[in-house]
């Protein structure tokens, strides 16, 4: 349920033997030199300056787990990575109060299966909103942000690749990407204490909380009920495929990145062929129109818009 949390500690001290890097600065209208400390390492990045010692990790690294965060830990698991934690601090070279660690930061997440691999679910995640947000389309997933806080979706199984062996992932059962993760990011301690959150220590007896947080946020996000067989609104889905459309003729490649070639399945033949030929050569045009037309065959394309929203809703609200 965790993933990356960063905290803040003022009682410390740095070891006469330690591994930190030091760094120093002189302020030109006064002289004053100040002096910071930085650690990046495999487990976790440090960082010692004016506001303190703060610490930036992921729980499966200090678990023990490396970049494989993709399965939940347990409260109790928790425990014996922040008893982890005190060791690399001591590694380090510092001698740390994590009694007193405030949470500066802390990501919630949960992986979902999905019926269709992810890019069937493009145009729904981009239809998402959350009160006082940004939102912005990747090529991979879909963020709703602000300066406290952000709602992240992605497609895990795509990030796995990046990080493993093709053999590995298909050794852990993966062998489509039709797993969507939904990542909950408190970025300040302010919006952390909000939850009732504030120190390292109290997570652990806040466990069942922390999920209860997760999914009120995503009661908020998948606010709308079709299942009494209204349609998902046409006009918004409309305007994504639109929108997509104009970014295919004057980003090209771009486009293709951001969108992948789902809502392309849905433009005319000649209308599309002529906009892949405002950026691309003729060659590559019709091979690119050759791949939207595999993928129509294949994809889930013809599925209801409405059953697509609602697996989501079901299987983020549900434990």
């Amino acid at each position: 349920m965790i993933d990356t949390v960063q905290i803040g500690i003022q009682d410390y001290e740095i070891e006469e033997n330690n591994t930190l890097i030091k760094k120093t600065f002189t302020k030109m209208d006064t002289g004053q030199i100040i002096e910071s400390y930085f650690y990046n390492g495999e487990i976790l990045n440090l960082n010692i300056d004016g506001k303190g010692l703060s610490i930036k990790t992921n729980l499966s690294k200090l678990y023990g787990l490396g970049d494989f965060n993709f399965y939940p830990l347990g409260a109790n698991s928790f425990k014996v990575a922040i008893d982890n934690l005190a060791r690399a601090l001591n590694d380090i070279g510092i001698v740390a109060d994590l009694d007193g660690a405030k949470v500066w930061r802390l990501d919630l997440f949960k992986n979902i299966q999905t019926e269709y691999p992810y890019q069937a679910y493009k145009s729904i995640l981009s239809g998402l909103n959350l009160k006082r947000t940004n939102s912005r389309v990747y090529p991979e997933g879909y963020l709703l942000k602000n300066g406290q806080r952000e709602v992240m979706f992605y497609n895990k199984i795509k990030e796995l690749k990046g990080k493993f062996a093709p053999a590995y992932i298909r050794q852990l059962g993966f062998t489509e990407e039709n797993v969507i993760r939904g990542e909950e990011r408190f970025l300040k301690h302010k919006e952390v204490k909000k939850h009732n959150i504030d120190y390292l220590k109290e997570i652990p007896d806040k466990w069942d909380l922390l999920k209860e947080t997760y999914q009120e946020y995503m009661q908020e996000i998948f606010k709308y009920d079709y299942k009494e067989g209204e349609s998902l609104n046409k006009k918004t889905f409309q305007t994504y495929i639109n929108r997509a459309m104009l970014d295919l003729i004057l980003k090209g490649k771009e486009a293709l990145k951001i969108y992948g070639l789902y809502p392309y399945s849905f433009i005319n033949k000649n209308e599309l062929l002529n906009a892949l030929l405002n950026q691309f050569s003729r060659r590559q045009a019709y091979r690119i129109l050759a791949n939207i037309e595999t993928f129509k065959k294949h994809s889930s394309r013809d599925v209801n818009y409405k059953k697509l929203y609602e697996e989501l809703k079901e299987k983020f609200l549900n434990n």
